[in-house]
Order: C-alpha cells, then structure tokens, then sequence
C-alpha cells in the first residue's frame, strides 16, 4: 500500500501561477492584490483536483493508495498568499509610499516666493486663520497691499519632490464680497513640512481677525481701525505708543499678562473663579485691539 501526500504538487502550481500573475500585473499595470482575491479560490481547485487525481489513479492501478494531506505544503501556500495581498494592498493604497517616504527622507529648506496683493477700496475685513504648527508675524502699514514671505523646511525623499511642493500655494488669499481671508496649507499627503519665519503685512486701515495658531508677533506700527485676535498659544504684541488705540483683554490671573506696559487690571467673575479684565489706553484709545482667548500675553511699548 502506497501513501500518496497531498499539498506538494498544489503549491507548486500556486508558486508558479502567483508569480506570472505579478509579472502579469507589473506589466499591465492592473491590480495584483483584485487579481489574487479573484484568483485565491484556484487553490481549493488545485489541492481537489489532486486528491480526485490520486483517487482516479488508485482504481485505475487497483492498488491501495493512503492518502494524506501535507498540511505543510497547505498552510505555506495560504501564507504566502496572503502576505502577497497584503503587500500588494500596501502598495495601492499609497502607505508603502509613505514609509519609503520616510525611510529615504531628508531635508530641504527654501524661502517662500515675495508674493503682493493690493486691497480694494471696497474690501472692509480682513480676516486670517494663522498656522497650526509654525510661529507667525503680522504687521501694520499704512500701505493698501497684504504682502507676504517666509521660508519652508521639506522632508522628503528627492529634491525633485521637494521643488514640487515647493510650487505648491502655501499662503493663500481669497476674497468672498468684501472680506478677504489669508490662509495657510498645513499639511501634505505623503511628506512632511513646516512654514517658518512667516511675515504678513495688512494695510492698517481695515478691520482685521486672526484666529487660531501658534506663536503670534504682532506688530502694531500704525492702526486705524479695530483688531481682533482669537486662540493663540502665546502672544506677543509691539505697539507705537503714540497710536491712538485701547487694548482690550482677558486673563486668569495676573501674571498672564506681561511685557514692559503697566496694565491697569480689574478683577471681574466670581471670588471662586476670578478673571482679571486687563486694559492698556494710548492716546484717545479710538482703535480697539481685543484679544480673545490667549493664554500667554506679552505687550512692549515704543
């Protein structure tokens, strides 16, 4: 009586066939991964057609044939497979890009093109959402154009890459009625960056928010209208003394407002939770920059 192992002729086929169905793909530049999930039911049809192989070819040989199963040559086969569709899934799905991206990566700095934008007459609001990640500076001029600079570190794996996102809009200036807003790209798909040294310039004579980012140096050279600015991290304020604003704001205590000012401080809210109303009066205070929301404050005088 002969035993006869079943698996070993199956896995042979499915090495071959799997193999000419990447070559296949590679060439044609289909989905290996939808092409191995149609295919993977082959397999039961390979290891049934060798067990009804070896069953036709006992009775026709009229011998007593053992058949067993080389469970090896099975569970090596389902293995193999679907570690390729996993790779192959991988690689479609763009995450095998992102960690040669970041195996292979290096460093590039460049300094962001001197864009100019003139401001209409009609244009009565200016309104910025600043950067998540990187430390700004705005300042005021008498100018009627928003001008804007600074520099980009791009992680990537290539130069060419790099200069690719390079020319990419970072800053962006839109304008919706008679608003304009200045917005920031602070993220990409597949490499990494970061905007650094950020210059803004507004015209001081029309309304303006920021809202939101990281580290602000706002320089106040001349004003002549209201200022808004919205959840920063940490503030950091110059003003020309002999303006004629009124700085407005809000704290938990004390010691969250700083720089070389005296602020004149009241305290407002409950004696359980106490809040402070901090106020700084240059001149005739026409101007109103109110700050919202900082929790980290800094105003220097000159």
């Amino acid at each position: 009586m002969k035993n006869r192992r079943v698996g070993t002729i199956s896995m042979a086929i499915v090495l071959i066939g799997f193999g000419i169905l990447i070559f296949i793909a590679q060439i044609n530049e289909l989905s290996a991964a939808e092409l191995a999930i149609k295919f993977w039911p082959s397999i039961l049809v390979l290891l049934g057609g060798e067990i009804l192989w070896f069953s036709f070819k006992e009775k026709r040989e009229n011998e007593g044939i053992i058949i067993r199963y080389d469970v090896f040559s099975v569970f090596i086969v389902m293995i193999i497979l679907f570690v390729n569709i996993l790779i192959y899934g991988l690689v479609e799905t763009g995450v095998m890009t992102v960690i040669k991206s970041r195996v292979a990566s290096q460093t590039f700095n460049y300094e962001l093109p001197f864009e100019e934008y003139s401001v209409e007459d009609g244009i009565e609001k200016i309104i910025i959402d600043g950067p998540r990640y990187s430390e700004f500076t705005v300042r005021t001029s008498k100018s009627n154009k928003i001008t804007t600079s600074g520099f980009i570190n791009i992680t990537t794996d290539n130069k060419e890459n790099a200069e690719k996102l390079l020319n990419e809009n970072h800053i962006s200036i839109n304008k919706s009625g008679n608003i304009m807003y200045i917005t920031f790209k602070d993220k990409s798909d597949y490499y990494q960056y970061n905007l650094r040294d950020l210059n803004i310039i507004i015209p001081d004579n029309k309304e303006v928010e920021i809202n939101g980012g990281n580290d602000l140096d706002l320089i106040v050279d001349s004003l002549d209208n209201n200022l808004i600015v919205d959840n920063i991290n940490r503030l950091k304020i110059r003003i020309n003394e002999k303006l004629n604003v009124k700085v407005e704001t809000t704290a938990n205590n004390e010691e969250e407002l700083r720089g070389n000012v005296k602020w004149n401080t009241t305290q407002i809210g409950s004696e359980n939770f106490p809040k402070y109303k901090g106020e700084l009066i240059y001149g005739d205070g026409n101007n109103i920059l109110k700050i919202l929301n900082c929790y980290d404050i800094a105003v220097d005088g000159i």
